[in-house]
């Protein structure tokens, strides 16, 4: 029987966890506002309905209190993650920061779960290195730097995770003792997990699934005891009353609520089954690849830094050991059956639906993996890889403690190269990246800036909007709009099959062609000269003496102000 580690071993540990979330925390919250610059209109798209909740109870579209999902954007999102941000925006008001700070806070205690996951599935070596993997993976730097809702999903998902542990139920090794109440405790936390980014539901209920599929026998053996039937039934109570009106949900409103998915299909409407099952398997196969783990991963520069992989190359040795560690082991051993169930199910999330095209360097097309998706289950390699790692640590401890300290010391000296050269990217070139710069609506955050403080004084504000991703959203939480004032102003919409395209919200026009400013001109009939501000792309109209220029990252300018009188 292994003996109990000493109170100075546990103190180390515990130094090191320390340590860890500590880098974990630098890296996800310094220049979180700057790295990546600007407000994607997904995010934006979040902060503005949970502050209209905070202050009005609605969302964007007059929704009181949403729990399933919200409209934004012309689809319908899972709306868990407004509830993360309401306490930050209570605090700190309507800004990118308060948008992002939630994400940043669920990366941290995500390496923080790891950990214990890690330590309670196999041993605390394993947890230790689990956490650092997670910490340092360009995946989780990038998932925790932006207020997107697949930012929770690794977290939702370690929960569910930890909370069926914790209840005693029998998914690692060892003897097992379910409690009642902590096991109606999981059942309900797991089912809440799968209101959140619709990938965790692809990915969690298979997950949970399989775990008790490949661990049956022990699962059987809890029936034969009166603890072990209640511990299930308040599971399945649990299960029952978070899962099931949100499972009647998808069958009641199922089209509604995956509307844009309808447009991301992977498969075309034409294709016969033979082909999209085809389809699917190729695109799981994909994630298993080392230029997608390693070298290329997500090639979406919204989603990730292009050019780096979901891991750095160095994991890749212990990921091998790791899968020779569980393989071994599977037959005896209820936490290797778990993490294999986890590896294999990891990309569940991102086989169904497209990912961004992206050009090889041959010149052929593909479609690149799509890393929010299949981030509720990327902890898994990162934990095949801790436990890999702490096998050929533990087997050089017992033949060398001098030799198995200096080892981690040379493995932690050859790992950081990795980490600094994509630091310096992430942190430099990818923040001035063209497609960046103009996804992040940089230019228009800028223009926000200037129009802030005069916007009550003008009359019009016409916004050029035909390279731009619903560019009003963005707006309404650079200029600080006050959520009341957007339900009594008229709003104008061109609906398309995908997008709600807003061409008006109260004096804000949003031009995507000359139709569009076609009410401007009927502002002109009262024979009156009003105050009109136009943010254009350069050229895109021909006015003269701009008040302003917004230059981008090549030095060229970006949008043009003109304020003047028509």
């Amino acid at each position: 029987m292994p003996q109990a580690p000493s109170s100075r071993s546990l103190y180390a540990q515990y130094g090191l966890l320390l340590a860890i979330l500590l880098v974990a925390g630098l890296l996800r919250i310094v220049y979180l506002t700057q790295a990546p610059p600007g407000l994607n209109q997904d995010e934006a798209a979040n902060a503005w309905n949970a502050w209209c909740l905070l202050k009005t109870g609605h969302d964007q579209v007059g929704a009181g209190w949403p729990i399933f999902c919200f409209r934004e954007l012309g689809g319908n999102r899972s709306a868990l993650y407004l509830y993360t941000i309401l306490p930050f925006q209570l605090i700190g008001g309507l800004n990118v920061w308060t948008t992002r700070l939630p994400s940043a806070v669920a990366g941290i205690l995500t390496v923080l779960l790891t950990y214990w996951l890690g330590a309670r599935l196999f041993n605390r070596p394993a947890g230790l290195v689990a956490a650092f993997i997670v910490a340092l993976s360009p995946w989780n730097v990038a998932l925790s730097r932006w207020g997107h809702e697949a930012a929770i999903g690794p977290l939702v998902v370690a929960l569910a995770l930890a909370a069926l542990l914790w209840a005693g139920l029998p998914l690692c090794d060892g003897e097992v003792r379910p409690v009642v109440w902590r096991a109606l405790g999981a059942g309900l936390l797991t089912g809440l997990a799968c209101y959140g980014y619709a990938a965790v539901r692809l990915f969690l209920p298979p997950f949970v699934a399989a775990c008790v599929l490949v661990n049956w026998r022990a699962w059987w053996t809890l029936l034969r005891t009166r603890q072990g039937v209640l511990s299930l039934v308040a599971l399945l109570v649990g299960l029952a009353a978070t899962i099931g009106p949100l499972g009647y949900e998808h069958v009641a409103r199922g089209k509604e609520l995956a509307k844009r998915a309808e447009f991301m299909w992977l498969w075309g409407p034409n294709d016969p089954v033979s082909t999209r099952v085809t389809k699917v398997l190729a695109r799981y196969a994909d994630h298993f690849t080392p230029d997608s783990l390693f070298a290329g991963g997500d090639r979406s520069e919204i989603h990730a830094a292009a050019g780096y992989g979901l891991f750095h190359w160095y994991t890749l040795p212990p990921m091998l050991v790791g899968l020779g560690v569980i393989l071994r082991n599977l037959r005896r051993s209820r936490a290797a059956r778990v993490l294999l169930c986890w590896l294999i199910l990891y990309p569940a999330g991102d086989c169904l639906h497209q990912g961004m095209p992206y050009q090889a360097a041959d010149g052929s097309l593909h479609n690149s993996l799509h890393m929010l998706r299949s981030a509720p289950g990327l902890i898994a390699p990162a934990l095949l890889a801790a436990v890999g790692a702490a096998a050929v640590g533990l087997w050089l401890w017992r033949r060398s403690r001098a030799g198995c300290t200096i080892a981690i010391i040379v493995a932690v000296l050859a790992a950081l190269p990795f980490d600094v050269s994509f630091w310096r990217y992430y942190f430099g070139p990818h923040t001035r990246h063209p497609f960046v710069y103009r996804h992040f609506h940089v230019a228009l955050l800028e223009a926000c800036e200037w129009l802030r403080p005069q916007l009550d004084q003008v009359d019009a504000v016409a916004i050029g909007s035909a390279r731009t991703n619903s560019p009003y959203i963005v707006m309404m939480v650079a200029l600080g709009y006050d959520p009341q004032r957007w339900f009594e102003e008229e709003r104008t919409i061109r609906a398309t099959p995908e997008w709600d395209r807003y061409v008006r919200v109260g004096k804000l026009y949003f031009f995507y062609d000359n139709e569009d400013l076609a009410p401007l001109t009927a502002l002109q009939a009262d024979g009156k000269r009003h105050r009109v501000v136009f943010i254009v792309r350069p050229g895109e109209l021909q006015l003269s003496n701009p008040a302003h220029t917004i230059y981008g990252p090549d030095g060229t300018p970006a949008l043009v102000i003109y304020d003047g009188r028509f």
